[in-house]
């Protein structure tokens, strides 16, 4: 059997991470991984150009880069597949996270796009849509600081938020967090599904409030139960817990 050759970048913690060795122990032997740069796994100019089948990122601008480099090639072999990771940020406006949430809207409307035009060269486009995942992302939160410089200059009740939004991500990854090992199945499927779809969710947690933004065209329901979601119903929570 022709082995699937699979790049996968941002591969040296969490999911990426998981991914890779996932496949590098494959019992059949069917993936060949290539990375950029991390030793887990052969570097990747022990990547033959013409067995590039799967590319799998991690960023916007990883992702524009790779699909640009393998593109062609996918075109000419008029098979391939790329593989991205999304998540909640790239369907919900996340408080406080507004890059972060710029750059998943971004990743959103690259791959939609990719998709159909690369519909008749059988080259499928995935999102894969994950929620709170145990990675490093927890241990980043824990180490903010309230009294520091994330809130210099902030005003007071704007810090008051930023407080409550801390405590809400706290509960969210203590009560709903996936392991690595749970999302990779989805991944897996993407990966090996003949047609696998545009967009894969690891969660059902926010279907809710991803149904409430088509429900409420002008967005002013969304709003509202997304606030109450991240900072509780009201505006007098305080810094209470």
């Amino acid at each position: 059997m022709e082995q699937t050759t699979v790049l996968i970048t941002g591969c040296s913690s969490g999911i990426g991470l998981g991914l890779a060795a996932r496949l590098a122990a494959d019992s059949a032997r069917r993936f060949k991984v290539c990375n950029a740069g991390v030793g887990l796994m052969g570097p990747l100019e022990t990547c033959s150009e013409q067995a590039m089948r799967t590319v799998f990122e991690v960023n916007l601008f990883g992702a524009i880069r790779t699909i640009q480099a393998f593109l062609p090639t996918m075109k000419r072999r008029r098979a391939g597949r790329i593989v991205v990771t999304g998540s909640v940020g790239g369907l919900q406006g996340v408080p406080f996270n507004s890059v972060y949430c710029a750059s998943k809207f971004a990743v959103e409307g690259l791959c939609e796009s990719l998709a159909i035009v690369l519909r008749p060269f059988n080259i499928h486009v995935t999102l894969v849509e994950c929620g709170p995942v145990n990675t490093g992302f927890l241990q980043n939160l824990q180490r903010a600081d309230p009294e520091g410089s994330e809130l210099q200059g902030l005003d007071h009740e704007t810090q008051s938020l930023y407080r409550r939004y801390l405590r809400h991500c706290h509960g969210l990854f203590r009560d709903a967090a996936q392991e690595v090992e749970e999302v990779l199945q989805v991944f897996l499927e993407a990966i090996s599904t003949p047609c696998p779809p545009l967009r894969c969710a690891t969660t059902q947690l926010f279907a809710p409030l991803a149904r409430l933004k088509l429900a409420s065209p002008d967005g002013s329901d969304y709003v509202r139960a997304m606030h109450d979601f991240v900072f509780g119903p009201g505006d007098d929570g305080g810094d209470q817990p």
